[in-house]
């Protein structure tokens, strides 16, 4: 870990995603077991957040991202309003135990209340469910199949 200590800010990626959204994208993917981003993939993340489709956080150490999450909204017939969904949740593994999960889960909580969303949901591996109820995520609602297309 860095002996250096240095504040860990939260903040909502506000412009085209740089360099240190892709390191921790593909951070991520290689932590999961996935390949890494490619260039066409890159490319079309970018969109989606330049499009508004995706809103990602940022958590960092200084001016280093250390951390991420996106949150993705959607319309829901059950409540007649907008939901959002946590997508992509990582902290580099050296930054862990920091309380970074908590930063990064709650700016993303008070940005969807901000946003007038119902609720915020996330689908996660039976492994990782201990963590998100940890940090919020406390009502059930059943479980998530997928069709994958």
């Amino acid at each position: 870990p860095p002996a250096q200590p240095l504040p860990v800010t939260v903040e909502r990626l506000s412009g085209p995603p740089d360099w240190q959204l892709l390191k921790l994208e593909n951070g991520y993917l290689a932590e999961i077991g996935e390949e890494p981003l490619s260039e066409e993939g890159a490319k079309r993340l970018k969109q989606a957040v330049c499009d508004q489709k995706i809103t990602f956080f940022l958590a960092k150490r200084g001016t280093r991202a250390v951390g991420m999450c996106s949150i993705v909204s959607a319309f829901s017939t059950f409540c007649c309003c907008e939901t959002a969904v946590f997508e992509d949740f990582y902290v580099e593994p050296v930054f862990r135990g920091a309380g970074i999960a908590r930063l990064l889960a709650d700016a993303a909580c008070q940005w969807c209340r901000e946003q007038g969303f119902s609720s915020l949901t996330v689908c996660c591996a039976p492994c990782d469910e201990a963590m998100y109820q940890s940090l919020g995520f406390q009502t059930r609602l059943g479980s998530t199949w997928a069709c994958l297309l």
